[in-house]
């Protein structure tokens, strides 16, 4: 019954003129609900290129870098004597103690790894 009455006053005289206000209302908030959802998906697009750039940078920092390599082929490399090898882990382990906040960390990090030069000191005090 309730659609017959639609339907009655649809075909009524009083609905054959256009109500002006109520249509530019609709018109105006169709308008603004286009451009709503028009924003929403370029804002989802930037979002979702903003997140793929920081991924990347991220995976790309993540993986091993070359100078990783070079600094492992410069240690390995046959130019460098046992002496010279020495000679930069004893001026790392002074430099290490140095500026320390603490001394004791420090010096366990040393025994941890075995540092011959720092476990000899120990036994001499």
């Amino acid at each position: 019954m309730n659609i017959e009455k639609q339907i009655q006053n649809l075909f009524s005289e009083d609905q054959n003129h256009i109500n002006v206000d109520n249509f530019l209302d609709k018109l105006h908030k169709t308008h603004e609900n286009k451009i709503r959802k028009q924003q929403r998906f370029a804002y989802g697009i930037s979002a979702m290129a903003v997140i793929l750039i920081v991924g990347i940078f991220t995976f790309t920092q993540l993986t091993n870098d070359a100078s990783d390599i070079q600094y492992e082929e410069y240690l390995l490399s046959e130019d460098i004597t046992e002496e010279m090898a020495e000679e930069y882990y004893d001026e790392l382990a002074v430099y290490l103690v140095e500026n320390s906040d603490d001394i004791w960390s420090t010096m366990e990090f040393f025994y941890d790894t075995n540092y011959q030069t720092i476990n000899n000191m120990e036994i001499q005090l």
